[in-house]
Formats: structure tokens, sequence, C-alpha cells
């Protein structure tokens, strides 16, 4: 059974929750964390605003301390869509609002509409749409909204120790058909002191989240004539997207540059152009000292070398999985530290100490401390599992679209259940546009992805009459 019109009649809706949804600037924010809004005000706003709408709409709602909620319905065991109502920061870049929900050419724009408010809320109008229609399901179909996905799953693992866990489920948090496989994850942090302060570089910072790939880097230097600064960026190829312009700043004798490259999501540091990286190596060409190009061929070496761990040894692959990526998205370097955060999405079939052992040796080598700030291990479903030739069945039943099972390098919350999987709401050959400037999801793939959630719902919770 399809519910086709069911899901059209739903549009302005559906078009409207997204937009209010997207203007709530639900960024992590340590800073003003309070019991029951653990990760700051502004998420807290968004977790009981989609919560409240799923109270509207007459399910059963239930918001576990602000670190996550749930929408339910029905009976029996239990289903489980996970979804995240957190983003990450903004950015540079974009050419609207990015939090104003703005619509332009049949696209709703704004921070969180593919990543993951906009994927989330077409889980909760599926829902809606079968239960309107008066189905019966044989299980409770509940939707779980996270809050600190972006930033560490401080949120799952609260919620996952007070709430049951369900058995099967999906993540409506990456790219369609399925994906069955996702590589494990390593953020690391190394730092260290200067024994000799520089004596030119006063600041380069770039990056606020390991997960993402810088789109500017700031830099401040002094010592160095303003005309060799000048004249060696004019004389320095930059490719296409990536830039760099003279700053402005009060201090007598330094000089600010700002560089810009193109974001990306960091388990795919290839599509993007790391503005770090393109500032360091510009840096290199100025008469800094040995201490100061040392430290800046290091960064360059290990985790600047290749998209793939090449730098640090490490470029592992299996057939599972494909490839190990790494992604320097974090640095900040001063004259005194330096302090820098790589993202490693490692193959399936490898562990952790894989990687960090390798990683630690170089590290050590340069008296660099090491620490892991984040891991989630690789997770696997086969191919030939009920859920996954389920939600198969959905995708291609709906879109009339080979089915077809893959791995990525992202981690969603798909990893917090024994059986679970990612699907959607990224179409095969569309843009990915997450964590991106002018991220956007198209209204007409919206209310395909809801009619596949929808179906999908049914394939796994419903009577086969009623499919």
């Amino acid at each position: 059974m399809r519910l086709d019109q069911q899901i059209d009649s739903m549009k302005e809706d559906l078009i409207a929750a997204i937009q209010a949804c997207i203007q709530i600037k639900s960024v992590k924010d340590d800073e003003h964390g309070a019991p029951g809004a653990p990760f700051g005000p502004g998420i807290k706003e968004a977790l009981e605003w989609t919560l409240g709408l799923g109270e509207q709409f007459g399910f059963t709602v239930k918001n576990v301390e602000g670190y996550a909620g749930h929408i339910e319905m029905g009976t029996g065991d239990l289903l489980g869509i996970l979804g995240h109502i957190d983003v990450v920061p903004e950015g540079d870049g974009w050419s609207v609002p990015p939090y104003s929900g703005a619509i332009k050419d049949g696209k709703i724009y704004g921070r969180g509409a593919l990543d993951d408010k906009g994927p989330s809320l077409t889980a909760l109008f599926a829902m809606k749409a079968i239960k309107d229609a008066n189905i019966p399901l044989n299980m409770r179909v509940r939707l779980i909204l996270g809050t600190d996905e972006e930033s560490g799953w401080a949120d799952m693992d609260y919620y996952l120790k007070k709430e049951e866990v369900p058995k099967i489920g999906f993540a409506p948090d990456a790219e369609f058909p399925v994906i069955h496989a996702e590589k494990g994850i390593l953020h690391l942090e190394l730092s260290k002191s200067q024994a000799k302060s520089f004596p030119h570089l006063v600041r380069v910072q770039g990056g606020e989240r390991a997960n993402v790939v810088p789109d500017v880097c700031e830099v401040s230097v002094k010592g160095i004539a303003g005309g060799i600064i000048t004249n060696k960026l004019k004389d320095f190829s930059f490719p296409e997207g990536v830039s760099a312009e003279l700053g402005s700043v009060a201090i007598e004798n330094e000089m600010k540059l700002i560089f810009r490259g193109v974001g990306a999501h960091g388990s795919l540091p290839q599509n993007g152009k790391n503005a770090v990286l393109y500032a360091l190596q510009f840096l290199q060409t100025l008469p800094l000292s040995s201490e100061e190009l040392h430290m800046l061929n290091f960064i360059l070496t290990h985790p600047g070398n290749g998209f793939y761990g090449e730098g640090f040894g490490i470029a592992l692959s299996d057939e599972p999985s494909g490839k190990l990526s790494l992604n320097l998205g974090i640095l900040e370097l001063t004259a005194d530290n330096v302090r820098f955060v790589i993202d490693i999405r490692y193959p399936v079939t490898f562990k952790r100490d894989d990687i960090f052992l390798p990683i630690e040796k170089i590290a050590q080598s340069e008296n660099f401390s090491l620490k892991i700030i984040s891991q989630q291990d690789a997770h696997h479903v086969p191919k030939d599992s009920a859920l996954v030739q389920s939600l198969l069945k959905a995708y291609a039943d709906v879109t009339g679209l080979e089915p077809f099972a893959f791995a990525i390098g992202g981690g969603t919350y798909a990893k917090a259940l024994p059986q679970g999987v990612a699907f959607g709401p990224v179409f095969p050959g569309e843009p990915d546009g997450i964590h991106c400037p002018d991220e956007y999801i198209s209204i007409e793939n919206l209310l395909i992805t809801t009619k596949v959630y929808a179906q999908a719902i049914l394939n796994l919770a419903a009577d086969p009459e009623n499919r």
C-alpha cells in the first residue's frame, strides 16, 4: 500500500515545518549548557519544538533530560528511526542567510536542511501519513531525535543508557539507496608547546570542527616586509576556488592574511579544498625561521599529505568499505603552541590500533602529545539481511530506481543499533551539500523521500496485506 496522495496533501505543512526548524540555530554551545539543555539553549529549543510538533500530530513524545527525545506510535517490538536536530556552525560563503529556511528555485536552503532536520522531519511526516491513513502496524515506530551527533554523540550515549534500544532501524542522515557499512571514526588531537617562540608566525587559525574541511584560515605574521608578502601573493598559484587576501590589523609590524578554500564533509576531504593547507603552503614561501619552516613541513608532510592517510603511512583499504580518509579539520598555531585535530575514517575490517599506533609513533618523534577526542568502531550489516532488503524494496518501489547497498566513511546513528543502516536522503548522482555553504534540500525530493520512508516503515512494521 502506498501513501502518495496522503503525503502530497502534506506538502505545504512539511515545507513550513522544515523552514521553522531551520530557523532555530541549534549549534552546540557548551558555555551555556544547563540542566535540561546540556548542549546549549539553541539545541534545547530545536528539540522541544520538534517534540511539540510530534505531540500535535497525536504521537507519544518524551524528552530525555535535553540529551535527546523521541516521538513514537504503535505497539509491539521497536523499530528505530534515528535523526538529529543539532547542526554544524554555518561557516562562510552563503548566498542566503544560513538560518532563514529561504526557498529558491524549488529548494529549501539553510543549515540543517539536508543534515539532518529536513530528513528527520520527513520521517515524522511519513509516520503521520500512516497514522492518518489508519494503517495498523505490528511494531512500535520511534523517531529518536539526537542533539550531539555533530560533536561526539554524548547525547546518544546518554539516551541509550536510559531508554530501550531498538534492535533494528535506520538513520535518515546520509544517502540512498542503503548504506550497509560505515567506517570506523577517530578524531585525534596532536599538540605541543614550542621550546623557542616563533619569531614570525603570530597566529594561524583554521577550522571549527574535525569533521568539516576548513574553508577559511586566518594568518597573522610579523617581522616580514609587507612588500615581500604582497609579491609572494601575486606569484603564488592557487587552484580554482582557493584565494588569499590581505586583512587589516591594528598592531604595527604585523600583517594579516585570510585564505579561503572550499568546505566539505570531513569524511570526503577530496571533495573540498582545505584552506589551512593552502595557507601553510603559502607560508613556506616566506623567509621564516628554520623552526617555523620545520613545523609547517611536519604538518604538510603528515596530516596534510594526501586524502587517504599517506602522510602517516596508514593508506588502508578493504573490499566492503574502500579507502581510509583523513581530514585536517582544525589548526591552532601561535608563537608558543600548536594544536591540530584530524578526522580519520578507517575501513570496516581494520581496528583502531591499526591507525592509532603508526600516528602515535610519528607524534612521539616530534614530541607531540596525542589524544583521542572521540572514536566510533566500524559497523556492518550484511547486504542480504531482511532489514537491508526491505529498505531496498521500498526505495525501488517508490522511485523506480536501481536499488543497491554500499559503504561510506560518514558515521551515522545507525552504528548505535545492533541492526542499523543509513537510508537517504541524498539520491545517487546528486550533489551532497552537507556541511557546505548553501546547504539545501529540494522540495521535490522531500516528497519522494517522505514516500520512501513511509513505504519502508510499512515494509518493516505492517502486515503484508497493508504494505
